[in-house]
C-alpha cells in the first residue's frame, strides 16, 4: 500500500536525476538500497537528501522532525541504521559514514532536547508545588496586611 505516491515518485525521481551524475552508480545504488521502503515518504526523501551529502544530518534531522514526530524519525533512523550495517557493502563506506554521522547526531539531539524538558519540568515544578500548597491552604496568592 502507497502512502503517497506522488512523494514516492519524487524519491525516485531525486534517486535517479537529481545531482546523481556528479556521484558514483554504486553511491546511489547504496543509498536505494538503504533507503527503500522507508516510511513514510516524506521521510525518505529528506533521508535521500542526508545520505546523497546534499544536506547536513542536523539539518535533515529537524526537517523530519518538522514533518513527522520523533518516534517515526528515530523508527526511520534505526531502519537505516541497521540496513547500513547488514546490507552494506565495502563500496558503501561514503554513505555508511554518512548513516553513522546522522545517527550520532540524532543521538545528541534527543539527548539536548531531554535535557531542555527536564530543565523546563525542573523550573515548573516548584510553581506548581506553590500553588497546589496555596489551594490547600485557602490561600489565594492575595497580599497580606497586618492591622
Amino acid at each position: 500500500m502507497r502512502v503517497n505516491q506522488s512523494v514516492d515518485a519524487a524519491v525516485v525521481i531525486k534517486l535517479n536525476f537529481t545531482d546523481m551524475s556528479s556521484r558514483t552508480g554504486l553511491e546511489a545504488e547504496a543509498i536505494t538500497r538503504l533507503t527503500d521502503s522507508v516510511q513514510p515518504p516524506g521521510i525518505r526523501a529528506i533521508l535521500v537528501q542526508c545520505l546523497a551529502g546534499e544536506v547536513a544530518p542536523s539539518v535533515a534531522i529537524s526537517r523530519m522532525l518538522a514533518v513527522e514526530g520523533a518516534s517515526t524519525v528515530r523508527a526511520a533512523i534505526d531502519d537505516v541504521t541497521h540496513r547500513a550495517a547488514t546490507l552494506s557493502r565495502a563500496s558503501d563506506m561514503l554513505v555508511q559514514d554518512r548513516v553513522d554521522e546522522l545517527t550520532q547526531v540524532f543521538v545528541e539531539k534527543v539527548a539536548e532536547l531531554a535535557d531542555v524538558s527536564e530543565a523546563k519540568a525542573s523550573r515548573t515544578q516548584p510553581a506548581l508545588e506553590l500553588r497546589a500548597r496555596a489551594a490547600e491552604s485557602g490561600d489565594r496568592g492575595e497580599s497580606r496586611t497586618s492591622e
